[in-house]
């Protein structure tokens, strides 16, 4: 896919760095045609090595690009949508994505005051190996091939999914913060480990490949996770045991009351920050 198309990013941090290297590695998108602007002025050396123009006024880095990746915080989003509102500019042609948690189509296009084209995005941190999942949505004003350009982006940083917007703060629980779910469940059983006399180093390479291995089952053995729960478990084996102990434990009710939490603090987000 080739986008003839100029980029902004308003919030030059962590993921803007890896959404630009992707841009360029895997999209052949030339650099000089990407924008970066952030109130912190040394994020900006963070891109000394890549040929990306260095926007150090809003109003510059709002002329420089047709889509405009807001990667900023969601208690920034107030005084940043302000801002550009306060530009002057028409901004009616340019695709405006947010990457926030809480931050909605509507609130942004209010904010701004002008009939903009919004996604917004939930992406993950596995991006950064090229292995994320991004959920998406848009308003009403982007049009399909204005989405399809965003989608494209993200799905050269791992897989996406399109969703209705009103599942967007639903989704942060399933894809957005799940991989410290996973984190913790794989300290856990480091810890277990440890506990049995292994050393940390010594045992860590199997508790990660034991992990792996079980997440590429299940995406390419197409069973689901009952059945394959079931080849694992022989009748009065050990791992009969260990799943009995997760099961008095509750363990099924643990990662739901965890993934409600989740969601009920992104409507808090949108609560906040969006009203």
């Amino acid at each position: 896919m080739k986008i003839d198309l100029k980029i902004v990013f308003i919030g030059a941090g962590h993921l803007a760095e890896t959404i630009i290297y992707a841009l360029a590695d895997k999209l052949s998108f030339e650099a000089q045609n990407i924008a970066i602007h952030d109130n912190i002025k040394e994020q900006y050396k963070k891109y000394d090595n890549i040929n990306v123009k260095k926007a150090y006024d809003l109003n510059d880095a709002l002329n420089s690009g047709d889509i405009i990746f807001l990667t900023v915080r969601p208690q920034d989003f107030s005084g940043l949508l302000t801002d550009i509102k306060n530009s002057g500019i028409d901004l009616t042609k340019k695709i405006f994505v947010s990457t926030a948690a809480g931050i909605t189509t509507d609130y942004i296009e209010s904010q701004i005051a002008q009939e903009i084209a919004v996604v917004r995005t939930m992406p993950n941190t596995p991006i950064f190996i090229g292995k994320g999942m991004t959920a998406l949505c848009k308003n009403n004003i982007a049009t399909d091939d204005n989405f399809k350009i965003v989608c494209d982006i993200f799905y050269s940083l791992g897989e996406i999914i399109v969703l209705p917007e009103d599942k967007m703060n639903k989704v942060i629980s399933v894809n957005g913060s799940s991989p410290a779910y996973v984190y913790l469940f794989a300290e856990a059983m480091l810890k277990g480990a440890t506990e049995q006399g292994f050393d940390e180093n010594e045992i860590y390479p199997a508790v990660l490949q034991s992990i792996i291995g079980s997440f590429e089952m299940l995406k390419q053995s197409g069973k689901s996770p009952s059945e394959l729960i079931k080849e694992v478990a022989s009748p009065k084996g050990t791992t009969e045991k260990a799943l009995e102990s997760f099961y008095a434990d509750d363990f099924t009710s643990v990662v739901k009351k965890a993934m409600l939490s989740c969601t009920k603090r992104a409507d808090e987000l949108t609560g906040e920050y969006c009203e």
